[in-house]
This record gives C-alpha cells, structure tokens and sequence, in this order.
C-alpha cells in the first residue's frame, strides 16, 4: 500500500510520519458509526479531537485507527505519531473528506476509531443510574461530572441514549475513557440485585423529602429520569428512597446533568459515601 509521507517541523526537531490515504470503504465505515445501529453491528465508536485522542492513549480501550487531515496541527502529528509508535494505522484525509467524517463544525485534524468495551457492574458501590435520559451531551457531562466526584460507574437503562454516540463522547471530555459504564435492559431489576445492601435515591420533584436533608449511611445509588417523563413507576418502587431539589425559581425543574451535579456535590460532603 502506498504511503504518503509527512515532514514537519517543531521545537527545531525534525519528525517523520507515515500514514495512508483514506480509502472510500474505511471513510463509508466511519461515517455510519455517527448511527448506533451501526455501532453496534461494529462493536466501535468514534473519538473526534486532540484531547480525547491524547486521553484514549492512556486508557484500557483498544484503538483501531487513527485517521488525521491534511495539514493539520503538529500537536496533531505528535499524538498520531504516539499511535504509529504502538503500531496503530495511520490514515489521512484531505480536508473536505475528514469534515465529512466528524460531526464538529470545526474539526481538530484528528480522529480515534475505538472498539467498544464491556464493563461488568461493581455490586454494592457507589452509582449513577439514568432512566430514559435521551440527551447525550446531557448524559456525557453526567458522566464527566460523576468522574470529578469519585463515582466509576454509570448504568444507563430504559430508553436512555447511548453513551457512545459522538455527542456524548465529546461531552465527557476524556471521562469516558475512564469510567464503567454499564447498559442494562431492566434498571429495576438491576438495581434489585445488585443494590439491595446500598441506599437508592431516585431525583423526584414529588419527593417529600428535601436533599439537604438527606444524612447517608454508607454507599448509595442516585437515579435520575428525563426531564420529561421522569423515572418509572417500578425503578422508584425498588429504590424505596428520594429527595427533591429544593429552589425557589418558577421553573418546572432542572437540567438533569445539574441535577446531578448539585446531588454528587451534596454527597459528597458525607465520608465513605461515593
């Protein structure tokens, strides 16, 4: 296969990087990965940007390519060549072609193709579990935030959207990498098996019981719904416990990634609880 070779300089440092032009197959593949269906059938996702590129190399997810545009960056050519040097394929794309492949408006000049990864639920610790929540940058800045505060994992259940749609890897900036996040298909009966030695709040606006007020004993589980539909009937009777974030604004209720953020920072003023 021929190589097309890229010189450049930096810190008068003279570098070499090979890479392969793009071929019309591997850019068709990329561009359906911006669909879940096909990230499924794939079993890989998409990581668009320097940060999250430089944050993949040091994570336990395995990397399948890298593909970089036409004079780009030489931070760029740095983190390909990292890639290269652990002999992961370099491939590169004339600008029109790699804007085509990155649902950014302004692409950085490199992107990750990564194989999903499985992670197994840690029974009994500290949690966040989201029932049905359909934003995914909402859900990458959970998940990012989550990280900040010391909870590992993150289930997903009902109809929440995926974690690794390209939105919400953008949105956790590196966390994902991380992170366990677990899919599962009954969040109810997850949470009754695996929790059942844990306190479980679910976020309700019909709670009686304010947050503040909330005193833990040990590890919990916090559990929040989409804005609109909120957390189902038979999640919140096996978590037995809730709390209402208490304001005094007129709006109907918060974002739920502030939800999360104002709850995480409320726990975490108690010792041993995340």
């Amino acid at each position: 296969m021929i190589c097309n070779l890229t010189i450049y300089l930096k810190t008068r440092k003279l570098y070499m990087h090979y890479s392969i032009p793009i071929n019309i197959k591997l850019k068709k593949l990329v561009r359906t990965l911006h669909q879940k269906q096909y990230r499924d059938q794939n079993s890989l996702f998409i990581a668009e940007g320097e940060k999250l590129c430089s944050e993949l190399l040091d994570s336990q997810f395995s990397t399948e390519l890298i593909i970089i545009r036409d004079s780009s960056s030489s931070d760029v050519y740095d983190i390909a060549k990292e890639y290269s040097d652990r002999g992961i394929p370099i491939y590169n794309a004339p600008k029109h072609q790699f804007d085509q492949m990155c649902e950014t408006k302004s692409p950085q000049g490199i992107l990750a193709v990564v194989n999903k990864k499985d992670f197994e639920i840690i029974p009994n610790d500290s949690y966040i579990a989201l029932d049905g929540v359909q934003d995914p940058g909402n859900i990458g800045t959970i998940i990012r935030t989550a990280e900040w505060f010391g909870v590992k994992q993150i289930i997903l259940g009902g109809q929440t959207a995926d974690q690794y749609s390209p939105k919400t890897v953008r949105s956790t900036m590196g966390s994902l990498f991380r992170m366990n996040v677990i899919c599962v298909p009954d969040l109810a009966e997850c949470i009754k098996v695996n929790f059942k030695n844990i306190e479980n709040y679910c976020s309700l606006l019909s709670s009686k019981t304010k947050l503040s007020k909330v005193t833990p004993k040990g590890k919990i589980g916090l559990i929040f719904g989409s804005e609109s539909r909120g957390i189902s009937d038979n999640v919140v009777k096996v978590s037995k416990k809730s709390f209402l974030i208490e304001g005094s604004g007129n709006n109907e209720s918060l974002n739920v990634a502030v939800s999360a953020g104002v709850s995480l920072y409320h726990f975490s003023k108690f010792e041993n609880v995340l």
